[in-house]
C-alpha cells in the first residue's frame, strides 16, 4: 500500500463531513467557516476573504522546498435540486449519502460531487504527513455555480504560485487546458401596451431537449425562444402580442416558451392553422427534439393589454435578427469558437427583455458579438446591460504542467493516453489565470454522472484512481 492509498479513508471522511453542511450556491457561509476551523485545528495557515473564499497554505514536504509552488483549487458551493417527493430542506439540512459498491449518491437530491470531491481531496492532502508535495496552497471558492462569483473576488495575492490544479472536471482521463470566456447580455426594448378587443390565443412550445449552452450549442437542438419567433412569423393573420415567457436561465438552451396573442375573431382559425403548419416545419428541421409539442388554444373574446399589430411585426423582426447558436468554429480544435444562447425572453413592465450568454475562446470576438447585440437593441430605441464578464482561458500548448500531468497519467494507467482538450464553457481557471501572468492551470477530476440532477452519482473506483493520479502529479511536478 502506498502512502496515498491509506489516505483514501480521509478523502471519504471529508466528503461525509461537508455533506452534513448545507452548501448550495449563495448559502456557503457555514461551509466556509467549517474549512477555516478545520485548518486551525490542523495548525495550518488559513484566511478567508469577504466573499467567503478560503485559502489554506502548507509548507513543502522535506526535499520539495525548492519545487515550484502549486495551488489546488475547487469550489465550496453545489447546485441544489431534489425529486418532487423529497421533503428535505436543502437550505438548512445536509445530504443523506447512499454508499454503493460502485457509486456514491444522495437520497432524493443532488450529491454535490461537483465540487465536493475537490474539497475532500484537498483536505486529505493537507492533513497527510507522508504524501510528498511542493509548497501547497488550497484555494476553495464560493458561488461558482451562479457565475464564478467567488473566483472573481479572489485577490491576486492568493495566486502566488506557478501551477494551479483545478479539481472540478467530471470525466476521468480528460485534462482540460483552456476554456471560453463569457458575458451575460441583457437587452430591454420598450413597447406600448394598449387595451384592445380580440380573441386571446395561447401558443405553447414544450418538450424540447435543451442542454448546456456551451457544451451543446453546436448540436442541432431547438431553442424554444428563437423557434417561437419563427412560429409567429409564419402567421400571416394580424395579431398583437400580449405576453411572452420563455427559458429559465441564460446558460441553458430553453426547452419551453409560452406566448399569448390577441387577434380578430374572424382570424382565429387562420392563426390556429398557421401554428399547426409551423409545428410540422419544426419537426422536419429538428429531428433530435422528438418530444416537441406545439399547441395553440383560443379563449373567449375579451379586452386585453396588447402591443399593436404594427409594433408586434417590428418587434418580431428585431427578435429574428438576434444572433443565436454558433457564430464561429475553431477549425483546428473542431469545436465552437464563438457562440451565444438566447436563454430568456419575456414581456413585462412595458418592455421586451432578452437575456443571452455570449461565449468565445477569443476575447475580442466575445466583445464584438456582445456589441452587436447592444447595437440591435439601441436601433429599436432600447438599452443593454452586461454582467458576469469573464475572460477566456486561452490554450498554451505543451506547458511543463501539461507534460507532467500526461506523463503521470500514462504511468498510473498502464501507458494509456489521456485526452487533452479545451471546452466551450466557462471555468474558474479562466478567471484565476487572468489575475496572474505567472500561473499555468489544468483541470481534471473523477467521473461524475448526471451532475446537477437528483440522479447525480460519483464513481468510487474513479475517485480512487484520480486520487492516485493527483498525488503522482504533486510528487513529480517541477522535478
Amino acid at each position: 500500500m502506498t502512502a496515498h492509498d491509506k489516505h483514501l479513508d480521509a478523502v471519504y471522511d471529508n466528503f461525509r463531513a461537508i455533506a452534513t453542511i448545507p452548501h448550495g450556491s449563495g448559502n456557503t457561509a457555514q461551509i466556509s467557516r467549517f474549512c477555516v476551523d478545520w485548518a486551525h485545528a490542523h495548525r495550518l495557515d488559513v484566511s478567508a476573504d469577504a466573499a467567503g473564499n478560503v485559502v489554506i497554505r502548507k509548507p513543502a514536504s522535506k526535499g520539495y522546498e525548492n519545487r515550484p509552488a502549486v495551488i489546488l483549487q475547487g469550489h465550496l458551493d453545489m447546485v441544489c435540486a431534489k425529486d418532487d417527493n423529497c421533503r428535505k430542506d436543502m437550505e438548512t439540512e445536509g445530504l443523506t449519502l447512499c454508499w454503493g459498491k460502485e457509486f456514491l449518491t444522495a437520497q432524493g437530491t443532488t450529491l454535490g460531487g461537483d465540487d465536493g470531491i475537490a474539497v475532500a481531496y484537498a483536505l486529505a492532502l493537507l492533513s497527510a504527513d507522508d504524501i510528498p508535495h511542493p509548497p501547497l496552497t488550497v484555494l476553495l471558492t464560493v458561488d461558482e455555480e451562479i457565475g464564478m462569483l467567488g473566483a472573481a473576488a479572489v485577490s491576486p495575492s492568493a495566486l502566488d504560485a506557478d501551477y494551479l490544479l483545478n479539481l472540478d472536471s467530471e470525466e476521468e482521463g480528460v485534462f482540460t487546458v483552456g476554456c471560453a470566456g463569457g458575458v451575460r447580455v441583457h437587452l430591454t426594448v420598450p413597447v406600448n401596451m394598449e387595451k384592445q378587443q380580440g380573441v386571446p390565443i395561447t401558443v405553447k412550445l414544450s418538450g424540447l431537449c435543451g442542454g448546456h449552452s456551451g457544451m451543446e450549442i453546436h448540436r442541432p437542438l431547438m431553442n424554444a425562444n428563437t423557434a417561437m419567433v419563427r412560429v409567429l412569423q409564419m402567421i400571416s393573420a394580424p395579431f398583437g402580442l400580449c405576453g411572452w415567457e420563455g427559458g429559465i436561465r441564460d446558460n441553458v438552451i430553453p426547452t419551453e416558451a409560452s406566448v399569448t396573442l390577441l387577434c380578430p375573431a374572424d382570424k382565429v382559425q387562420d392563426v390556429l392553422d398557421a401554428v399547426e403548419n409551423a409545428g410540422k416545419s419544426l419537426v422536419a428541421d429538428y429531428p433530435l427534439d422528438t418530444d416537441m409539442k406545439l399547441t395553440a388554444a383560443a379563449a373567449a373574446e375579451s379586452e386585453c393589454d396588447a402591443v399593436n399589430i404594427v409594433e408586434t411585426t417590428n418587434l418580431l423582426i428585431y427578435l429574428a435578427s438576434l444572433p443565436n447558436g454558433v457564430a464561429a468554429m475553431d477549425e483546428t480544435l473542431h469545436m465552437p469558437q464563438t457562440s451565444l444562447n438566447q436563454g430568456i425572453f419575456s414581456l413585462h413592465d412595458g418592455a421586451f427583455h432578452t437575456d443571452a450568454l455570449v461565449r468565445s475562446g477569443i476575447n475580442a470576438e466575445k466583445d464584438a458579438l456582445a456589441n452587436k447585440l447592444h447595437q440591435l437593441a439601441e436601433d429599436m430605441g432600447g438599452s443593454y446591460e452586461d454582467s458576469g464578464d469573464y475572460p477566456a482561458w486561452e490554450y498554451i500548448p505543451n506547458t511543463v504542467l501539461e507534460q507532467t500531468a500526461v506523463a503521470c497519467y500514462r504511468n498510473c494507467y498502464d501507458g494509456k493516453e489521456p485526452l487533452v482538450q479545451t471546452i466551450h464553457a466557462g471555468l474558474e481557471c479562466g478567471v484565476l489565470a487572468a489575475k496572474s501572468e505567472r500561473l499555468t492551470c489544468i483541470s481534471f477530476g473523477p467521473d461524475i454522472l448526471d451532475i446537477h440532477t437528483p440522479r447525480e452519482r460519483l464513481s468510487l473506483p474513479s475517485v480512487e484512481r484520480t486520487w492516485t493520479l493527483l498525488c503522482e502529479i504533486l510528487a513529480h511536478l517541477g522535478e
